[in-house]
């Protein structure tokens, strides 16, 4: 994985940012995960969970090499899942969150610095994306 150095950053700033070099290099594959668990909400599975992601991407008929360093850098998916819910919060309904040191911290400007300024986010964070959920709101539709 590329990525610049940020020095003087929080443990959680660091995490957000490697979650977003992963997806700048990783775009596809970080779009094929988000498709695997869309499917996972579109069939009512109410928690996906981190350790059963492979298992779900070998059912969707895609290979694993789409997960590239994901796999193995188990530090990726508190970051990747939040960004996830913040473009599209349906995935809530499936994703569930453990207490993170990135709950803390805005997400969106490092997503905009590292991946694209141009990206919308439905949701300002994983919580928002809950509440979108909780609320029926069509944006989580």
């Amino acid at each position: 994985m590329q990525m610049q150095l940020h020095f003087g950053l929080s443990d959680a700033e660091r995490a957000a940012y490697d979650a977003a070099y992963w997806v700048r290099d990783n775009r596809e594959a970080f779009k094929a995960l988000m498709a695997v668990i869309h499917r996972q909400v579109d069939m009512g599975n109410p928690c996906v969970k981190q350790g059963e992601i492979e298992s779900y991407v070998r059912q969707s008929g895609l290979k694993l090499d789409v997960l590239g360093e994901f796999s193995h850098n188990r530090n990726l998916y508190p970051g990747l899942t939040r960004y996830m819910v913040m473009l599209r919060p349906r995935l809530a309904r499936s994703i569930r969150f453990r207490k993170s040191k990135l709950d803390g911290i805005d997400l969106i400007p490092i997503w905009h610095e590292v991946v694209d300024p141009r990206t919308v986010f439905l949701a300002k964070d994983r919580f928002e994306a809950e509440h979108l959920v909780e609320t029926g709101d069509a944006g989580a539709a």
